[in-house]
């Protein structure tokens, strides 16, 4: 199974510690019953303030877990107190709960402007409270996290330019080099620039792969990434295999191997060493790896010399493997086995490699925090949901690409921008209120309406176009839910923003988008991937379509829902698309 980054272990702690409240009420018997409601929980701690005049002095002393402050104090009441909280770097985190003996609507507004993250009638149900301060806590150490992510990227960022600019001195150097290896190091540095532009790691690991193939002349060769305690296959290239389908699903099929010393390319994670074997059948009994000829047995290939290099970050860890086997001459004739120099120019080009690999390993790493953030709104977006559409997305551009004769350095740059939009492409549900999103019924008018709301945050998220990777992605959150004959929505539709900065979301249901081409060729994709996979996957609300009945719907609405070209395309790579659901399956 693979799996999204994880939550790093220097947070772990502090999510599933102990929660400090600090209670700020004139009233002693209110501070006492709160206490009394909260003693059963053993990770709740209570500490009572009577006087609000003094409150801040010890907050800031204290930075307790979460505030509870008493509306109606002496001196300074719960909304002057929670604004001068706001207002304070050291508290300005902080969340803050009012509890009021009323419920008056204006001193809700009051509280909620000044920066309140909940209000509650006191006294409150005793699990109720719990609940929310729980949630609250949870909230703010996630927030916390992400800083200190924010933080680290930043750190990671410094130490790629550093590495960069190591990269530039080694360029300098290879002017030393004898004609044939120097000619090699020289393509190996001119890649780096062009390879740094690639921001999807999938994508870019089909790159390497092919490049140092091409530069090392290998016939054959796999890429792998390191995904917890196991190597994923990336990729899988073969010249001399004529079946290029079965190399693809090969790919596809969610192929793990462990790390450990068992294989060739686990031992190279294990040791953080390159190793040159010259016959695989061939090798010695003292040597823990072994070779896996299933391959070779199943498709009549004949392995023989193997390389296989690590891919190390700049803290020294192996992040992937290149393996490339049987060296063929320029003639494309074999040779023995890989030499001295074949070794030399696969570490340089690791080396390379590596520095292109950390930047969009942070890419993928940050989307995915972006969609984790969406889960924890709405549990159906998941890492899995988005990497299922983005790869069912890229199945049919290659399809569109080959009717359409896109040129090679094209496709790659459209299939790299394809893939990190497709994968974002609903993380404007992030601005949905909770009780639309997790209704469990149908939606009013109204609500529905909101909802549409989600697919016209592109103009807030994107709304720089920095790059090529800013505007896809703006056309498919804004674009993956119009329809071929115009029913569709958003269309044109902007959100606009009240007096306090807040987006204003449509109040009755958009039923006029665009239509035909001028949808985004990329939201027309998604549209199919996503519907295609949420029909095939359980919901709360309904069982997992069969793919019959999925393909004859969109047959149905082709030329109605969906783009008729692109579900004729999708319809012939099925078998594809099933690999690739089976891979994610269980994410």
């Amino acid at each position: 199974m693979t799996t999204g980054p994880s939550m790093p272990d220097e947070f772990k702690d502090e999510a599933h510690g102990r929660i400090e409240v600090v209670l700020v009420d004139d009233q002693p018997i209110v501070g006492e019953a709160v206490r009394r409601m909260l003693s059963d929980d053993p990770d709740i701690s209570v500490e009572p303030i009577l006087d609000s005049v003094t409150a801040m002095d010890r907050i800031r002393e204290s930075q307790p877990t979460v505030l509870i402050i008493d509306l109606v104090m002496p001196s300074i009441d719960g909304v002057e107190l929670t604004r001068l909280v706001r207002e304070d770097d050291v508290t300005s985190d902080i969340p803050v709960i009012i509890l009021s003996s009323e419920s008056d609507v204006h001193r809700k507004v009051d509280a909620f402007e000044v920066g309140a993250s909940d209000f509650l009638v006191k006294m409150p149900d005793r699990l109720e409270l719990i609940a929310r301060i729980r949630a609250l806590a949870a909230k703010a150490v996630a927030e916390q996290a992400l800083k200190k992510m924010a933080d680290r990227l930043q750190r990671q960022a410094v130490a790629l330019d550093e590495a960069n600019r190591n990269l530039q001195a080694l360029n300098v150097s290879l002017e030393s080099d004898v004609s044939e290896q120097r000619d090699r190091l020289r393509a190996i540095a001119m890649l780096g620039n062009e390879l740094a532009r690639i921001q999807d790691i999938d994508i870019l690991m089909e790159r390497l792969l092919t490049e140092a193939r091409r530069i090392l002349g290998a016939d054959a060769g796999g890429s792998f990434l390191v995904d917890g305690d196991a190597l994923r296959l990336t990729h899988a290239q073969n010249q001399s295999q004529s079946d290029p389908v079965m190399l693809e699903q090969l790919r596809q099929s969610a192929v793990n191997i462990p790390v450990d010393t068992s294989s060739i390319v686990g031992w190279v994670t294990m040791e953080n060493e390159l190793v040159n074997i010259e016959d695989v059948y061939s090798i010695d009994d003292d040597v823990p790896f072994t070779f896996n000829s299933s391959f070779d047995e199943s498709y009549g290939y004949r392995t023989r010399s193997v390389l296989a290099a690590p891919l190390t970050g700049s803290a020294g860890q192996v992040i992937g493997v290149l393996q490339l086997i049987n060296p063929m001459h320029p003639d494309g004739t074999p040779r023995t086995s890989f030499n001295t120099d074949d070794e030399n120019a696969v570490r340089h080009f690791a080396s390379m490699a590596s520095v292109s690999m950390q930047n969009a390993q942070l890419t993928r790493s940050m989307i995915l925090r972006m969609i984790r953030m969406a889960e924890l709104r709405d549990p159906s977006e998941t890492g899995a949901h988005a990497n299922r559409v983005a790869e069912y997305a890229l199945v049919i551009y290659a399809g569109w690409a080959d009717k359409h004769g896109v040129p090679d350095e094209v496709r790659e740059r459209e299939r790299d921008r394809l893939r990190i939009a497709a994968m974002l492409h609903d993380v404007g549900k992030v601005a949905i209120p909770d009780t639309i999103l997790k209704k469990p019924g149908k939606l009013t008018d109204e609500e529905f309406a909101t909802m549409q709301g989600h697919t016209m945050v592109d103009d807030t998220l994107f709304d720089e176009l920095l790059s090529g990777y800013d505007e896809a992605a703006a056309d498919v959150v804004r674009g993956h839910h119009e329809r071929w004959d115009g029913g569709g929505y958003p269309g044109n539709q902007a959100l606009e923003r009240d007096d306090h900065g807040y987006l204003v979301f449509p109040s009755s249901p958009i039923r006029q988008g665009r239509s035909g081409e001028d949808i985004p060729l990329f939201a027309r994709i998604v549209a199919i991937a996503d519907v295609f996979d949420a029909l095939g996957s359980n919901r709360s609300y309904k069982e997992a379509w069969s793919d019959d009945r999925i393909l004859s719907l969109l047959q149905d609405e082709a030329g109605t829902h969906f783009d008729p070209e692109l579900i004729e395309i999708f319809i012939d790579r099925i078998e594809a698309i099933r690999v690739i659901r089976h891979k994610w399956s269980g994410s």
